[in-house]
């Protein structure tokens, strides 16, 4: 296909606008004749080769099939799904055709890295595909990583200790960059980064742990904890994390029992129950906590047998007590 056949393919349907021009008085000498028809030659000539220099840059910045044998991804780039988020995925592109294309790199051994959409390639590849839409960026090693923390930045599901990782290490590979200047580059607020910032003060053992359980602690709680390991309160604030990581507490409390001292009520002991014995069998186990009597026996039958005798000797407890 010729190139003007390419510009006619680009611009089908594309109506142009009338513009009322004030009419022209044409040469009529053969040498004005000319150098009219010559100056409009030129004119076209560079519409055609501007024109050619767009098409030529939609082509290489457009989205392309690429076979998934020749993507490979870089560790760390790919955003966590939990089981539940990635099987979701799957069955929406079992079903429907990818809105987004992934974007690649080329890799300069043949091939090309994966920038973002990782866990899409993985799901083509569950589902037997054997290529996928891709855009294909020209970028740096440094822009690359840039360009796949952005690309998850703003998913509504990303863990904020996620989000203080990825502009942790924007800030460490460009420590000139105050926080204004990274918010700005990341289209949000210089508060926002300033505050994911505050997981940095948090104890190493609470990192290693949300490292593991990135989705269990917010960017206000971990400023709040980080104003109370400045504190002082470094194990505190280490066991209140553990707890919030295990399904215990909530964040807020996990804050409040950082913040004051706990000291477990001293309990009694708990009572050994009383057993009694046929032999060398067990018939039944009496144990009482507090106001709390539980018997317990063999077998529910036997249970229900016993239950109208007991019900008797309480009744007769209570006459007593009249």
């Amino acid at each position: 296909m010729s190139i003007y056949d390419k510009l006619g393919a680009k611009t089908a349907g594309i109506k142009a606008r009338n513009v009322e021009k004030p009419a022209e008085k044409a040469p009529r000498s053969a040498p004005g004749m000319f150098l009219n028809a010559t100056q409009r030659l030129d004119a076209a000539e560079a519409k055609v080769e501007e024109l050619e220099s767009r098409l030529k840059e939609a082509e290489a910045s457009g989205t392309r099939e690429l076979p998934l044998d020749q993507l490979h991804e870089v560790g760390g780039r790919r955003r966590r799904l939990t089981e539940q988020q990635f099987n979701e995925l799957k069955e929406n592109l079992r079903n429907n055709p990818l809105v987004t294309p992934i974007t690649v790199r080329k890799r300069a051994e043949g091939g090309f890295e994966i920038v973002s959409g990782n866990n899409r390639v993985e799901v083509f590849r569950e589902l037997g595909r054997t290529s996928i839409p891709a855009a294909l960026l020209e970028s740096d090693d440094d822009q690359a990583e840039i360009n796949a923390f952005y690309a998850n930045l703003l998913q509504p599901d990303l863990p904020d200790f996620e989000k203080y990782l990825g502009f942790r290490k924007i800030i460490g590979k460009h420590p000139e960059l105050t926080h204004a200047q990274v918010a700005e580059g990341a289209g949000v607020s210089r508060s926002f980064v300033t505050q994911l910032m505050a997981f940095s003060d948090l104890p190493a053992d609470a990192i290693d742990i949300l490292a593991d359980r990135p989705e269990v602690l917010g960017a206000n709680a971990a400023q709040d904890l980080a104003g109370l390991v400045k504190k002082g309160r470094v194990e505190q604030v280490v066991r209140a994390i553990a707890r919030l990581a295990a399904g215990e507490i909530d964040q807020a409390r996990a804050v409040r029992e950082a913040a004051v001292d706990i000291i477990p009520k001293a309990g009694a002991s708990k009572p050994e129950p009383v057993r009694i014995k046929i032999g060398r069998t067990t018939y039944c186990a009496i144990q009482r906590a507090d106001k709390v009597l539980r018997i317990q026996f063999q077998s529910a039958e036997e249970a229900e047998s016993v239950q109208e005798a007991i019900r008797e000797v309480l009744e007769r407890r209570a006459m007593e007590m009249k």
